[in-house]
């Protein structure tokens, strides 16, 4: 998964050829935890894509990376 950026917000999922627009991010939170062991900072959002569905994905502060929250 692959995701786009503008003005520090989540604009464009991407998932294999699948592009998919961001049209509501509904909800942003942080998370930042067990630094004494492993660090875990994340910025998690629940977003609506143009197809309806909805997903969390967060960014990984650690790493930079982004992924999909699995429920």
């Amino acid at each position: 998964m692959t995701i786009l950026v503008e003005a520090g917000q989540p604009v464009i999922l991407i998932e294999g050829q699948r592009r998919h627009r961001i049209e509501q991010v509904q909800d942003v939170w942080r998370i930042d935890d067990e630094w004494w062991r492993n660090p875990i900072s994340r910025y998690y959002y629940r977003v609506v894509l143009d197809n309806g569905s909805l997903r969390t994905i967060y960014h990984d502060l650690v790493s930079g990376d982004w992924y999909e929250q699995a429920y």
